[in-house]
């Protein structure tokens, strides 16, 4: 446990990460950013995890930066010194699952694109915000909205900065599940666990990693990667159990996440 991120881990394999500021709606900070970052890195080499699930306490999720934090970085207070990459969670080798309970708009949705695949709760208001506030499209938000929603949606969600719900974010491609109040970190926890329980965990790693590089490369790049990481699956212990429990019809027990340099 930390002062804004909160990391439990069931006994199936999946670590609930929870952003909790209720008392500032969890507002993103550098020290939220910085305590996230290091449980996605923590949870990367837990040998217990196998898939992570993001969301936050109460009724938000994260509704954009601290106002207190804006208004000392738009008087020229830098924001932190020596930041990661805001692409992190790309490069976190096991599934993460966000769980969004709530108001998810600017930073908050910037870190909510990073994740790979998304649940929101029916009704939950999103918005990019950052035309409003005078900034472009941070970090890779445009990147990754132009291919979930195509350039002229995302040109338009971020250029009006306008609040769109859930719904509207499920039928666009922003979010790929949708939730009933209350259930939305149940939902994506199961999902989780159905992951953790069913999948190796080297054939998630691998192609959670094509899945984010692939789409910045040509089709026979992806084609000649994809053939390097078939032999590469082919020699970890994952193959031969995939292989048994399929032949011998029963459930898989897969290792824990080798850590492969992917």
């Amino acid at each position: 446990m930390t002062d804004t991120v909160l990391y439990d881990v069931d006994d199936q394999g999946v670590v609930v990460l929870t952003l909790s500021r209720p008392d500032r709606r969890n507002m993103w900070t550098a020290a939220m950013e910085a305590e996230f970052y290091d449980c996605l890195d923590r949870a990367s080499a837990d040998s217990s995890v196998r898939v992570i699930v993001v969301t936050g306490a109460g009724t938000s999720f994260v509704p954009g930066l601290d106002p207190e934090v804006l208004a000392s970085v738009s008087s020229g207070v830098a924001y932190t010194s020596n930041r990661r990459l805001q692409t992190h969670a790309t490069t976190v080798p096991k599934p993460i699952v966000g769980a969004i309970n709530g108001g998810c708009a600017g930073i908050g949705l910037a870190q909510a694109l990073m994740l790979d695949y998304r649940f929101a709760v029916r009704g939950a208001k999103f918005s990019t915000a950052f035309a409003k506030r005078g900034l472009p499209a941070e970090d890779a938000t445009a990147w990754v909205l132009t291919r979930l929603c195509g350039p002229s949606h995302a040109f338009e969600l971020l250029a009006s900065g306008r609040v769109f719900l859930a719904e509207e974010a499920a039928r666009l491609g922003v979010v790929q599940q949708l939730s009933e109040p209350g259930s939305v970190l149940d939902d994506a926890v199961a999902f989780a666990r159905g992951l953790a329980a069913n999948v190796s965990p080297v054939a998630m790693a691998m192609i959670k990693s094509q899945v984010w590089k692939d789409s910045e490369t040509t089709i026979e790049a992806a084609r000649i990667r994809a053939q390097y990481l078939l032999k590469l699956a082919k020699e970890q212990p994952d193959f031969a159990e995939g292989t048994a429990s399929l032949t011998e019809n029963r459930p898989p027990n897969f290792r824990s996440y080798p850590g492969l340099n992917l």
